[in-house]
C-alpha cells in the first residue's frame, strides 16, 4: 500500500513510476524518476509518494550460503520515504516521457543483493537536475521480485531496458551509476559515448578492454572489500586525477577523475547507500548478524554500517559530487 504525506507546494516536482520488462518468463521491475513539466498544476494538490520494497532472507541465504531451504515468507515489506528535501516526488505514468524527449538518461546498477532503491537518494536528485533515471533490479537483488533463471541476466535486462529507452524518447546522452557490483555492469554497457561514475568498485574492465569516454571513481580505504590504497591502485587506472574530500568544492573535474575517501573513519562498503534502504536492512537483519558472523558468512560491511549508520554524511559529500561531475561532462 502506498502512503501519502502533504508536502511543501513550493519545491519543484519530479515524477516516480515502476516499470515492468517483460523478459517472458518474468517481470522485471524498474524504478523510474523523472522532471514534471506541468509543475503548476501538480502544485495545486502535491503529494509524496513512497517506494515498495522488499528484502528477502531467503534470496540472502541462498545467494550467500547456498541456503535454499528458507521459505519465501521470511521477508518483509517497507515503504521508503524519498530522502530528497530539495523537491517533491509524486506518482506519474510514465507517459509522460513522450514530452521528454532531448534529454540526458542516467542507468543505476545495484551491486550484489542490493536492490533498486539502493541509489535512490542520488536519482532523486538527478531528477531534480532534469535527468531521466532508471533503476532496474538485477538477479542479485536482494528483494526477490522474480525468480532467478538461468539466461536472464543483467546484459539482457540493460539491453530491454534501452530498447524501451530508446522507443519511448529521444536521448539527449547517456551515463549509468554503478555501486560495487554494479560496476562491471557500468563499464560493460553502452560506448565510449556514455559518461560512467563507479563506486565502491573497479574502473578497470575485468577482460582488459580499455574504456574511453569520462569516468569518475568513488572509494573508500575503510571499505571492507577496499582495505588499502594498494587495492585502490589496482581499482583506479593510473591517468584518473585523484581528489580529495577537502578539494571538492572548487575542484574542476579532470574526465576521468577519482574521489578517495582514505581515513579510518570513511565510508565503508554500504554507506554510500540511500539511508532509508540501509535503515531497512539495519532494522530487519540485524538479529541474524551473530548468525551470519557464527556461521563466517560474508555480510558486507553490515557490521561496520550497523554502529557507522552514516549513509546521510556521506550522501553530504558524494551526491553533489557526482552532480557536479555529471553538470560537466553531461
Amino acid at each position: 500500500m502506498v502512503s501519502y504525506e502533504q508536502t511543501d507546494s513550493d519545491l519543484p516536482v519530479i515524477g516516480y513510476q515502476d516499470i515492468y520488462l517483460d523478459m517472458k518468463k518474468a517481470k522485471v521491475p524498474v524504478a523510474c524518476w523523472f522532471p514534471v513539466l506541468d509543475e503548476k498544476n501538480e502544485k495545486d494538490a502535491i503529494q509524496n509518494t513512497s517506494y515498495s520494497h522488499r528484502i528477502s532472507v531467503r534470496k540472502i541465504g541462498s545467494m550467500l550460503a547456498g541456503m535454499n531451504f528458507i521459505p519465501e515468507f521470511v521477508s518483509k515489506d517497507f515503504e521508503l520515504k524519498p530522502t530528497t528535501v530539495n523537491g517533491n516526488v509524486v506518482r506519474r505514468n510514465m507517459q509522460s516521457l513522450n514530452g521528454l524527449s532531448g534529454r540526458s538518461v542516467i542507468i543505476l546498477a545495484h551491486g550484489f543483493l542490493g536492490s533498486r532503491f539502493d541509489l535512490a537518494h542520488i536519482a532523486e536528485e538527478l531528477a531534480l537536475d532534469g535527468y531521466v533515471v532508471f533503476s532496474p533490479e538485477f538477479p542479485e537483488s536482494l528483494a526477490n521480485s522474480y525468480d532467478k533463471m538461468d539466461g536472464l541476466d543483467r546484459s539482457l535486462i540493460n539491453d530491454r531496458l534501452l530498447e524501451f529507452i530508446t522507443s519511448n524518447m529521444d536521448v539527449q546522452r547517456f551515463g549509468v551509476i554503478g555501486h560495487s557490483l554494479g560496476c562491471g555492469t557500468a563499464l560493460n554497457i553502452g560506448d565510449d559515448s556514455w559518461t560512467r561514475i563507479c563506486i565502491a568498485g573497479p574502473s578497470v574492465r575485468r577482460d582488459g578492454v580499455k574504456i574511453n569516454g569520462n569516468q569518475f571513481a568513488i572509494v573508500s580505504t575503510n571499505d571492507g572489500l577496499v582495505k588499502s590504497l594498494d587495492r585502490v591502485n589496482e581499482m583506479i587506472p593510473r591517468e584518473f586525477v585523484r581528489l580529495q574530500e577537502n578539494e571538492l568544492e572548487t575542484a574542476t573535474f579532470a574526465s576521468k577523475s577519482a574521489l578517495i575517501f582514505d581515513r579510518q573513519d570513511g565510508p565503508n562498503h554500504i554507506s554510500f547507500l540511500a539511508g532509508n534502504a540501509n535503515d531497512c536492512m539495519v532494522d530487519f537483519l540485524s538479529p541474524l548478524l551473530p548468525v551470519a558472523q557464527a556461521l563466517q558468512i560474508p555480510v558486507l560491511d553490515f557490521d561496520k554500517y550497523q554502529k557507522s549508520r552514516d549513509s546521510q554524511a556521506v550522501a553530504k559529500i558524494v551526491v553533489p559530487a557526482i552532480r557536479s561531475y555529471l553538470k560537466q561532462y553531461m
